[in-house]
């Protein structure tokens, strides 16, 4: 396969950083707007077999920017830039966030990544302004968490009525407190007490926890049936996997790209078996190509979420995906990208 200028040329310098200077480097780069705004024309693939409808919302493409990139919200329109049909932003906190001690991220072999970032962030008062009020073509989700009811409310009032749908990140794996909402009733009365802090029409997002034994399916199946309950629009499955991480504060890290790929699947399949197909799933996870994203909607995901992939492939990812998908559909003579899926969602 043929390298990208990235991938040959600027990742090799880049990477000579760790990873999380690296990472401020390229936000750096993004928040020069004007340089992505020249770019756009070649980044962007604009092809109406490629928009998706998500209830009332509405999509140019199927890649969405998955949560942690832009913890901020400061990046969004260069993120449009280079090609997502939406980009979610965050996670965010009700109250300003330090995270885990540095270092807390780390490279691994096959482009993959460990993370132990514990949700830094400035918080949703100021991160509210840097969220651009103008119209844009994409969707801007947020991700936004909290160690109680009463942070995720807080947060997603101040929020709430800024941006396209809001994502509730209840699995990130380095941050403890979260994981209270893993439990089906803790989280039937988040999703209760956010639907009575709505102040107009909202669309609501849960970022699931992944399973792997009969009993933590078993517990996911009894939070997507809160989700149901509450009218949830969308499922993003899932995060990033557990594992054992030495070198972090915490002991543990979050392991993401190839490596879990085929649990992302794995996870796609089973939620869209146990709804039917009823609500739309996004698929998070390890997604790097326009074969993974195909049989990602294969498993029965509207879209897809990406993030490491990224950072081992450089802005040119979203266009690459974008156009192996339009060759695959024309090697299979469909005209939507929505059609993927053996069985609609209505």
């Amino acid at each position: 396969m043929k390298s990208s200028l990235y991938e040959s040329i600027l990742r090799p310098i880049l990477f000579l950083a760790p990873a999380e200077e690296a990472h401020d480097f390229a936000s750096w780069f993004f928040k020069r707007q004007s340089l992505w705004r020249l770019l756009s024309s070649r980044l962007c693939v604009k092809d109406p077999r490629l928009r998706v409808k998500l209830g009332d919302l509405e999509l140019p493409n199927p890649i969405g920017l998955a949560a942690g990139f832009d913890k901020n919200c400061e990046l969004a329109e260069s993120l449009f830039g280079i090609g997502f049909g939406y980009v979610t932003l965050g996670t965010v906190t009700r109250n300003p966030r330090d995270g885990n001690p540095k270092p807390r991220i780390w490279r691994q072999p096959d482009n993959a990544l460990i993370n132990s970032m514990g949700l830094p962030n400035r918080g949703a008062r100021a991160v509210a302004g840097n969220i651009p009020n103008r119209p844009h073509e994409g969707a801007i989700i947020l991700s936004i968490s909290g160690l109680s009811i009463e942070d995720f409310v807080g947060c997603y009032r101040q929020l709430q009525g800024l941006v396209d749908g809001v994502e509730l990140n209840i699995s990130t794996p380095n941050t403890v407190g979260v994981r209270i909402f893993q439990n089906p009733d803790m989280l039937r009365d988040l999703l209760k007490a956010i639907n009575e802090s709505k102040t107009e029409q909202q669309r609501i997002w849960v970022k699931m926890p992944p399973h792997y034994d009969t009993r933590q399916r078993e517990n996911v199946h009894r939070l997507i049936d809160a989700c149901i309950e509450a009218h949830v629009q969308g499922l993003t499955c899932s995060n990033t996997k557990l594992v054992d991480e030495p070198r972090a504060s915490i002991g543990t890290g979050g392991l993401s790209g190839p490596p879990i790929f085929q649990d992302t699947l794995r996870l796609v399949a089973d939620a869209y078996e146990y709804t039917k197909g009823k609500i739309h799933i996004n698929a998070c996870g390890g997604i790097s190509s326009g074969h993974d994203a195909w049989k990602a909607f294969q498993a029965g995901a509207s879209t897809i979420q990406l993030y490491t992939a990224l950072a081992y492939h450089g802005p040119g990812i979203v266009s690459k995906i974008n156009r192996e998908l339009l060759l695959f559909m024309e090697e299979v003579g469909l005209n939507s990208v929505t059609k993927i899926v053996a069985a609609q969602i209505k």
